[in-house]
């Protein structure tokens, strides 16, 4: 299965192409994700359903078990009111009153399951500028969607999200910092921290792939996905209740905060056994001014307004537990500035707090074509580890699935969680190390290329320019621009003396 496919991906569009003129994008967003909630929460409850009604078919007491809820929770979907299902919803598809038939499903489904679903699904059916038809039209449309066997393991809405991005990203008039993080990414950096049980933590949790990516390796495990305790903080309304449904259609509780990392910490007291993020990147006007003159987060020193980074990376070191480990997303950028952001990073490299730092391939992001790079933090190393980084050198280690994106396989995944797993296990670094792919550097290595992380550098790989530190680079182009505009003062001047040699008027 391709990384992007969705069996019901092209009827999302196509229904949107009908539906453009009569509902803003932003609107439309909401009407979809509701129907698909209700149409995937009614599948998963019906084949339940019809797994007990087989199981019990010779029970007297069949509707009372078809009526117990446990029944349902225990197979991690939600009971669905007679109301709320989609039968019910498609069967009145074509009365007047349809938009609040919706509207009462969702409010009957958030009243049966308050904890997870209070003001989370949006009821905007019985106001919106489209009219019964076009809501029998979605209904229909969306009854054709069939979920596969393996549905639960899909990060559904996650991918919804991404698809909606990548289509409604210049109908408004959104750029590059808000995306969703491919799953081959969430999947290593998971594989990488060999995330159990414990708690995890994302202030940036978007649509929950980060916590879909754990619970689905716990399965795989046979780990009880209630050993994970969930928590996670998003800025953004529409994704946030992206992320409490995706919770919920795996039978999976979280604490989703709502509000802004920067400066509205929801879990100032917390202290993770992983945190896992993909920040926006180079964020700027992110607000210093607004940080409390002492803030405990920023023991390194506070970021600049011009870019956020560095905020973030404190975030996460601050809600780290003792032996607490973290994965994130990172710019590119943040591996090589200077100024105030490189004196906090090598204060973070002088505490040996990073142990490991992967260079990922270009056009990961579906949305976003900027480079990134892959961070690894452990608030204590193994006394083997201390003192030393592992880099890894994945840009070469990809799969295209189309012009615009490129995937890690399982294959590449494993590769690379297979050196962090050496470096765990205090492997001779000569086993480790692979020229143009691994190297185990110290810190003292470090400090020699200035406290500099691109993970090229120390594997071997000839610097090119997105790996070259932002200082030689803004120092190489004024060079370059020098000679240019050097090499533009002779031209004219030999231009000048040709034309007094002509007799002609300068």
């Amino acid at each position: 299965m391709k990384e992007r496919d969705l069996t019901f991906e092209d009827k999302l569009w196509k229904a949107s192409d009908k539906l453009r003129k009569k509902v803003e994008v932003h609107e439309y967003k909401y009407i979809v994700l509701g129907l698909i909630f209700l149409r995937y929460v009614s599948f998963a409850f019906e084949e339940v359903r019809e797994k007990l009604k087989e199981e019990y078919k010779n029970d007297p007491d069949l509707e009372k078990r078809l009526q117990d809820k446990d029944n349902y929770l225990s197979e991690g979907v939600l009971y669905v009111p007679e109301d709320a299902r989609w039968d019910y919803i498609k069967n009145n598809a074509n009365k007047t009153n349809i938009g609040e038939i919706i509207d009462n499903a969702i409010e009957l489904l958030e009243k049966e399951h308050l904890k997870q679903l209070k003001d989370v699904i949006p009821k905007v059916y019985a106001r919106t500028n489209l009219d019964h038809h076009d809501l029998a039209y979605l209904i229909n449309h969306f009854s054709e969607i069939t979920f596969d066997n393996d549905h639960k393991g899909k990060d559904i809405f996650g991918r919804i999200y991404e698809y909606f991005l990548g289509k409604f990203t210049e109908a408004e008039g959104r750029k590059g910092g808000e995306f969703y993080t491919p799953r081959s990414l969430t999947k290593l950096i998971v594989e990488v921290l060999d995330v159990k049980g414990g708690r995890i933590f994302d202030p940036a949790c978007g649509s929950g792939g980060f916590f879909v990516a754990a619970l689905e390796k716990l399965e795989r495990e046979g780990i009880d996905k209630y050993y994970l305790s969930i928590y996670g903080q998003e800025s953004k309304e529409f994704v946030w209740k992206m992320c409490k449904m995706n919770l919920t259609i795996r039978g999976a509780e979280g604490d989703i905060g709502f509000g802004d990392s920067y400066h509205e910490d929801k879990f100032p007291d917390l202290r993770a056994d992983y945190v896992v993020s993909n920040p926006p990147f180079n964020d700027s006007v992110w607000g210093r001014d607004r940080v409390k003159s002492i803030d405990p987060r920023f023991k390194y020193g506070l970021p600049p307004e011009s870019n956020a980074n560095y905020v973030w990376i404190q975030h996460f070191i601050y809600h780290l537990s003792p032996n607490g480990k973290a994965g994130f997303v990172m710019a590119n950028g943040a591996l090589s500035v200077g100024g105030i952001e490189g004196e906090i990073r090598k204060k973070i490299i002088e505490d040996d707090l990073i142990y490991g730092i992967v260079a990922t391939p270009p056009k990961m992001f579906y949305t976003v074509s900027l480079p990134a790079s892959l961070w690894f933090l452990r608030k204590e190393k193994p006394e083997h580890m201390k003192g030393k980084v592992l880099f890894i050198y994945a840009k070469k280690l990809f799969k295209p699935i189309s012009r615009r994106q490129n995937v890690f396989t399982d294959e590449h995944i494993a590769k690379i969680v297979e050196k962090f797993r050496m470096f765990e296990r205090g492997e001779p670094e000569e086993k480790i190390n692979e020229v143009g792919f691994a190297k185990v550097a110290t810190i003292e290595e470090i400090a020699k290329n200035g406290y500099v992380l691109t993970p090229g550098r120390y594997v071997g790989i000839k610097l090119d320019e997105e790996d070259e530190p932002f200082e030689e680079k803004m120092k190489r182009y004024s060079e370059e621009l020098s000679e240019l505009l050097k090499r533009e003062e002779e031209l004219n001047y030999k231009i000048r003396e040709v034309f007094k040699a002509l007799g002609w008027e300068v």
